[in-house]
């Protein structure tokens, strides 16, 4: 498996990645980029083996979180993972983790010190998209609901997940 940056002839499979998942929007903008229309606002690596995506992580390096969520003991930039998803087939294969990780090692390249994200909480399986990431060394950031903003120090992540 390999991780990288992710190319125009992702973007189709990226898309039916997310569109199974329920990203309807997000994924019309892959596709549409597929097509040929204009690049994808968000940075975005994908898990490849061969000519197949596998997975996908999108996010920023360049967030500051709102005073719900801040992390005074972190100096900006801070990394937000907006969406990360595996192809049903490929899933509890360790290709969520890794993407995880990638992306956590591509933010320290950036110079951020904290990552975060919310967990989709769209569906039933809310749940079990906590549970992986509390496996990864995310915990809640908003007292009293444990399926809202996840996040942890970009030193400690990376260390969790060697």
């Amino acid at each position: 498996m390999l991780l990288r940056t992710s190319q125009p002839a992702d973007y189709q499979q990226m898309a039916d990645i997310l569109y199974g998942m329920g990203h309807d929007q997000e994924g019309w903008d892959y596709q549409y980029a597929a097509e040929g229309g204009p690049e994808p606002s968000l940075p975005s690596w994908v898990a490849v083996e061969g000519n197949e995506v596998l997975g996908l992580v999108e996010g920023r390096f360049d967030s500051t979180y709102d005073e719900r969520i801040e992390q005074p003991d972190h100096p900006l930039p801070h990394a937000w993972i907006y969406l990360i998803g595996v192809r049903p087939d490929a899933q509890r294969k360790g290709i969520g983790t890794a993407l995880l990780r990638y992306f956590a090692e591509q933010a320290a390249v950036a110079g951020c010190s904290f990552v975060a994200l919310s967990p989709d909480q769209s569906d039933d399986d809310v749940l079990k998209r906590v549970a992986f990431f509390r496996s990864c060394g995310l915990t809640p950031l908003i007292n009293g609901d444990p399926e809202d903003v996840h996040g942890a120090p970009l030193a400690e992540l990376l260390s969790h997940l060697r």
